[in-house]
Order: C-alpha cells, then sequence, then structure tokens
C-alpha cells in the first residue's frame, strides 16, 4: 500500500480496473473518481506509475464542443505549414481555405518540390496516379 492505495504487480490488478488510456480506449473517462490503485513500471531504465481507477465508477466520454474542434483544426493546420516550411515550401502555396487535409489533399501543394526522400510529395504523387485507374 502506498498512502492507503493499493500497489500491484504487473498484471495482477483486479480486471475491473484500468489505466486511463483504457478507460479512453473503450470511451470512457475517470469521472472525478479517487485512483483506485497504482501499477509501477520501468522504461528506459526510469521507473514510473500509472494509476487505475475502477471501470464500473466511470462516465462516457464527453464530446468535443464545435469550438474545441475548431481549434484543434486550426492548431493542426499551423502544425502542417510550419512541417512544410521547414522541407521547403511556402506558406502561400497553401492558400486554401483551412479544413482537415484541405491543403494537402491536392498533388498541385507539392508537385514543385523534389526534395529527397520526400515520402509525403511521393505519396500524393502516387494517389494522383491512382485516381482515374479502375479498382
Amino acid at each position: 500500500m502506498s498512502d492507503g492505495i493499493p500497489v500491484y504487480e504487473w498484471r495482477m490488478a483486479p480486471a475491473h480496473l484500468r489505466t486511463r488510456r483504457q478507460l479512453a480506449a473503450e470511451g470512457l473517462r475517470p469521472n472525478g473518481q479517487d485512483i483506485a490503485g497504482i501499477l509501477p513500471f520501468r522504461r528506459h531504465g526510469r521507473e514510473y506509475e500509472a494509476h487505475l481507477f475502477d471501470r464500473g465508477l466511470s462516465a462516457p466520454k464527453r464530446p468535443a464542443t464545435g469550438a474545441q474542434l475548431a481549434a484543434l483544426a486550426k492548431a493542426t493546420r499551423e502544425h502542417q505549414l510550419r512541417a512544410a516550411e521547414r522541407h521547403g515550401l511556402e506558406r502561400s502555396e497553401f492558400d486554401q481555405p483551412a479544413g482537415p487535409g484541405a491543403a494537402w489533399d491536392t498533388p498541385s501543394a507539392l508537385a514543385g518540390y523534389t526534395g529527397r526522400g520526400n515520402s509525403l510529395a511521393a505519396a500524393v504523387a502516387r494517389g494522383a496516379e491512382r485516381e482515374g485507374m479502375d479498382r
């Protein structure tokens, strides 16, 4: 026990206890409950502990609001633009309206870039070649 919280060895925790990631994979959230257990583990020589929560006390995940989705889309677009700049592309080449994958869906956005090992440009080019093919 650690501060009144049970500590379990690897694969020895009861079946109803889950980590945050396991709850999220099941579409659940801890719902403000206290930690029901601790699972210590080592990764790359460092010691960590995973907090375990009772699945029965968990609640369904709340859906994201429109404002949250818009903020994520804006942040993703900025991330993509900065990545493109690092690879020699100009922001002006991506003057299409923001949206999920808007600038990356067109082969013309990467047509002028012939850098060594540009897997993104190669993938877009392959996709453009396949569009006319019957499957």
